[in-house]
């Protein structure tokens, strides 16, 4: 008897183990996971730039001819394009730096109150030159309108190379932020250390101009070399760091 009743009481307090077991695993599951929910961030932005000289220039330019006949129009243009082209390239450019970025065709009229003009056809070609020596923009764009081009749209002056600029700018977007974390976190006696998170954004590197040539200009006028200052270009890294405490 003694014996039945001692394996009676092994059972029982086994059977007790198991049922006991399910309730408490879950506990502890939940309490792991509320843990993790609790990280505390300090999340700021920092911003670093650079200010560089440009090395490189882009302009676009182009040819615009009008006639009441369309294939007039367009055997214009194209006698007028190629002679600025091969001026330009006269004057050290590589073919290879110019692209043609536009060209198109189309009907117009010219519209007053008192009356409505014959209409006729209007032919535009635009072509983008890559300008790798810049002390030589205002002399691009004088030995273009000289041999006929009659639109240039914009400057463009940026570095040809802009990465290791903006990596310099990235340490300083980055120690600015570790800046700002400070300050933040010594207000609760703490300082940052590894950040937990990083996130990137640029912006910058270039310098744009509007540039309309002038009409009707005098001889005198027409010898003068068309200024052209590049200025410097600021390159700008921006971060958003986070910092766990």
């Amino acid at each position: 008897k003694s014996k039945l009743m001692t394996c009676f009481v092994l059972v029982t307090m086994v059977a007790m183990l198991i049922s006991f077991l399910p309730l408490t695993a879950p506990a502890n599951i939940s309490m792991a996971n509320a843990e993790d929910t609790e990280m505390r961030l300090v999340t700021v932005n920092g911003e670093g730039k650079i200010v560089v000289t440009p090395d490189l220039a882009y302009i676009d330019l182009g040819v615009q001819t009008k006639n009441k006949d369309a294939a007039v129009a367009q055997q214009e243009n194209a006698k007028l394009m190629t002679a600025v082209v091969n001026a330009i390239k006269a004057a050290g450019v590589k073919a290879e730096d110019i692209k043609t970025t536009g060209y198109n065709l189309y009907q117009t009229s010219d519209y007053s109150p008192e009356k409505q003009s014959d209409p006729y056809y209007v032919a535009n070609n635009t072509v983008n030159v890559k300008i790798k020596d810049i002390t030589k923009v205002g002399q691009i764009i004088d030995t273009a309108t000289t041999s006929g081009a009659n639109t240039i749209n914009s400057i463009r002056f940026t570095v040809a190379d802009d990465s290791k600029y903006y990596q310099e700018a990235l340490k300083l977007a980055m120690t600015n932020a570790k800046g700002k974390a400070t300050a933040i976190m010594s207000t609760f006696s703490l300082t940052p250390g590894v950040p937990h998170s990083v996130n990137e954004a640029s912006y910058g590197g270039s310098i744009y101009y509007d540039y309309y040539p002038v009409k009707g200009m005098g001889d005198a006028a027409a010898e003068m070399s068309t200024p052209i200052e590049s200025g410097d270009i600021t390159i700008t890294a921006n971060v958003t760091v986070s910092y766990d405490y």
